[in-house]
């Protein structure tokens, strides 16, 4: 089976940058159904219709506050970066910094899928009145969609430049005796 190219993947990641940014104007958290008294922060739903119910309006509840609002710094933080790893993907493709560069793209996307998933399980506020909506998960499968590329494009054996070859014409047939 054949793999995206070296190219392509650059391109995906640069659509799952532009996907965590535009998440970022989606609803991240929104409010959750009141708790119940005997249940313990972070505690799990007692009956299974209540962890499914969230998780439904998790992905299409489009209530809530969006990433720019509810996240204090950390939004800049994943936008940029999100922007400094799909720049150091696109300085991959020069052959003289690639070397240079892949591992710092390898590291930027990790981090960026690492604050993400930081703000999944650490929502701000109190845990029980906040759930998350689907801007964050918009941005939790972009980021792993851009860790993936930068990955693939990190493990890409580094490019050197060929030397042209010349033409040397083939030598004449031998004469017949």
């Amino acid at each position: 089976m054949r793999t995206i190219g070296f190219r392509s993947n650059i391109l995906f990641a640069i659509a799952a940058a532009f996907g965590i940014i535009a998440a970022l104007g989606r609803p991240w958290y929104g409010p959750s159904p009141a708790a119940a008294e005997d249940r313990a922060v972070g505690e799990i739903p007692s009956t299974m219709e209540d962890f499914f119910s969230g998780i439904g309006r998790a992905f299409s509840d489009a209530g809530g506050t969006s990433g720019w609002l509810a996240l204090e710094t950390a939004d800049s933080l994943i936008a940029g970066l999100a922007i400094g790893s799909v720049l150091l993907l696109v300085l991959a493709m020069i052959p003289s910094l690639q070397a240079h560069v892949q591992v710092l793209a390898r590291w930027t996307a990790l981090a960026t899928l690492a604050v993400i998933v930081v703000k999944l399980i650490d929502e701000p506020g109190a845990n029980t009145l906040q759930e998350p909506r689907q801007g964050l998960m918009i941005a939790l499968g972009s980021a792993a969609v851009l860790m993936a590329s930068a990955m693939t494009v990190a493990a890409a054996p580094v490019r050197r430049r060929a030397p042209v070859k010349r033409f040397v014409p083939p030598p004449p047939p031998p004469a017949p005796n």
